[in-house]
């Protein structure tokens, strides 16, 4: 049953935040009647709600509450938010911290910046490793096998930006190991910039992502370069809480090369050729 849960739950995402119950019984690939059961028995427990009107299933508010709960009581959380709460400030956009868990990334906090316009985060959300910064620094210094394992022989296509030949890729995480920080270029959403840098451990693993996320009418070549900086130092800052040791040292102004816009599968875009 457990395991069901799991399987029903993991189907929903800030891009499909309602199901209806046949959609769910083919991606499940089981009998209709079994799936009606489960939700129905789901839905009871709170675990899902269900829309009446619409027909849908969506996320259950016991999730919540029990995403609030373990959000407190994380011990990661607990000692990286007053850093992202620097972030938030000095970057004055919002900041997230994301961990991997498996073969999945997760946005595990956010901090939300006083900015008319904001790019909202999803706490519980899977950022792509591929496509957005958190996902791109989880993955950047990993083995190379263990990195092609985790993206797969196929990388999805969220916008005309994402990076969808793994060569290239490949190309952009070293760019990630030498620099420090990763970049996204509206290649999840169009239109929003990531930056993010690593938090290491004790043992020299990158436990975390600490990001920012912002719409790309701040993201010039200028105010990239001022962003930098500060997100280098929100990582270190979080690599000291935790006592840990960095795998590589870089200067957070260095500077990155960035393959072209046509390498990338996008139509040119002056935005995504300066240099950071």
């Amino acid at each position: 049953m457990l395991a069901t849960l799991n399987a029903v739950l993991a189907l929903f995402s800030d891009r499909t935040p309602e199901l209806a119950a046949l959609d769910i019984a083919e991606r499940l690939g089981r009998p209709r009647s079994s799936v009606y059961r489960l939700l129905r028995t789901f839905e009871q427990a709170g675990f899902l709600d269900y829309d009446e009107r619409s027909g849908r299933y969506r996320l259950g508010i016991r999730l919540a509450a029990l995403g609030a709960l373990a959000q407190q009581s994380s011990t990661l959380q607990r000692a990286l938010h007053p850093v992202l709460i620097r972030l938030a400030r000095d970057s004055g956009e919002c900041a997230t911290l994301v961990v991997r868990s498996g073969a999945v990334a997760t946005t595990v906090d956010i901090v939300y910046a006083p900015q008319p316009l904001v790019v909202p985060g999803v706490l519980g959300g899977h950022p792509p490793f591929h496509a957005s910064a958190g996902g791109k620094i989880l993955t950047a210094w990993l083995a190379e096998g263990e990195r092609r394992a985790l993206l797969g022989k196929t990388l999805s296509r969220y916008t005309p930006a994402t990076i969808t030949d793994l060569p290239t890729l490949m190309e952009q995480l070293d760019d990630v190991r030498r620099s420090g920080v990763a970049i996204a270029r509206g290649e999840w959403y169009a239109d929003v910039y990531g930056m993010g840098a690593p938090v290491w451990d004790h043992t020299g693993t990158a436990v975390a992502a600490i990001t920012i996320g912002f719409p790309s009418v701040r993201a010039g070549a200028a105010q990239q370069r001022t962003l930098r900086p500060i997100v280098a130092r929100a990582g270190a800052e979080g690599t000291a809480v935790l006592g840990g040791v960095p795998q590589r040292v870089v200067p957070p102004d260095a500077p990155v090369t960035t393959a072209s816009p046509a390498r990338h599968g996008a139509a040119p875009d002056r935005r995504r050729r300066v240099r950071d």
